[in-house]
């Protein structure tokens, strides 16, 4: 399935203005080279624009609505979006995470919510500030049920910081469970789990969580925060973000010693 064929633009402001911009393309004869002729960019960056995986330039949306003489619908509908402040941010996070072919990710402060058990994820939801911890739980649930329950899941890499595996999270029970359930991830062969140590020091993760996801060839970062998360889109944003995960792998355990952190931790709730 094409990314574009899963839009819903009655959901998400970001994919309306996706599914019209093909429209309009297409209406006016135009293909996507001649359309990226026009804005100075590669047909790619088109394909981008339309599949939702790169959201439209403010600058390009005017050449858009000059072109197509559309009474600054364009420019009006990226300021809209922007104003929204990520509104729908969740929702787009679980599509580009169902559609994802490789995630990577840290955190140093909590285990991701694509590794929680249910027990675990229930208790940080109840310790935060969720208006309805049950349908965010089955929300979170349910983002990892697209993930790993798929055909084909995706090649995962999660730096844990040291902390995240001694935080008592719930009762020991949970914390036992949690930790065994990471061990199993660890063991599937799509799955890499790493520990950045203590002896590690202050490291790039500790400026807080954040995703790549590779979807439809092309990477999306995501960087979260204490209500909400942002999604960054243009290429500079997302490098930095890479370099970020390139330096915490110089100093993360390899898997094979990591798993045996996970077990280490494991036995101290036996």
């Amino acid at each position: 399935m094409h990314a574009r064929d899963s839009l819903d633009p009655s959901r998400s402001i970001w994919h309306f203005i996706a599914v019209h911009l093909r429209r309009y393309r297409e209406a006016h004869g135009m293909s996507g080279q001649a359309l990226g002729d026009v804005l100075d960019c590669d047909r790619s960056t088109v394909s981008r624009y339309e599949s939702a995986t790169l959201r439209l330039k403010r600058a390009h949306a005017e050449i858009i609505d000059r072109l197509w003489a559309t009474n600054d619908m364009f420019t009006n509908l990226v300021d809209f979006a922007d104003r929204a402040d990520e509104g729908d941010w969740l929702l787009s996070l679980a599509e580009f995470e169902r559609r994802a072919t490789r995630i990577r990710m840290s955190d140093t402060s909590v285990i991701p919510g694509l590794l929680q058990t249910p027990d675990y994820a229930r208790a940080t939801l109840m310790a935060g500030t969720a208006d309805d911890p049950n349908s965010a739980l089955e929300r979170r649930m349910s983002r990892k049920a697209a993930v790993f329950d798929k055909e084909n899941p995706p090649r995962l890499t999660a730096f844990l910081g040291w902390a995240v595996l001694g935080q008592l999270v719930g009762t020991r029970e949970v914390m036992r469970d949690q930790l065994a359930h990471l061990i199993e991830l660890s063991e599937l062969p799509q799955v890499s789990l790493r520990v950045v140590e203590k002896e590690a020091g202050a490291h790039p993760g500790l400026d807080g969580p954040f995703m790549i996801l590779t979807v439809d060839d092309r990477d999306v970062a995501y960087t979260e925060a204490a209500s909400r998360g942002r999604f960054l889109m243009d290429p500079f944003d997302i490098q930095e973000v890479a370099v970020r995960y390139d330096l915490i792998s110089d100093i993360a355990a390899p898997v094979g010693p990591s798993r045996a952190l996970l077990r280490a931790e494991l036995e101290k709730y036996s």
